[in-house]
């Protein structure tokens, strides 16, 4: 399993995000079905409600990483 590494609130607000972008895709798809745009939107806020629900997001996993890697020193 996941460790959660985002806040409650960050958390909550990336899935009502979600949830707002899916719904705006699925709004977009309804009047123009071969939109390509509201697929993208779709897809976007499905990531985002995950993101939420899991309360972890890769890029701030990445970017925690990538900090950690700076700190270490390399010894060569």
């Amino acid at each position: 399993m996941l460790t959660p590494n985002i806040s409650e609130t960050n958390a909550f607000i990336r899935m009502m995000c979600g949830v707002a972008m899916t719904a705006f895709g699925v709004g977009r798809i309804a009047h123009k079905p071969h939109c390509t745009v509201g697929r993208m939107m779709i897809l976007a806020g499905s990531m985002k409600v995950a993101e939420g629900y899991y309360q972890y997001c890769p890029v701030v996993a990445m970017a925690k990483s990538e900090q950690m890697n700076e700190m270490m020193p390399v010894n060569d």
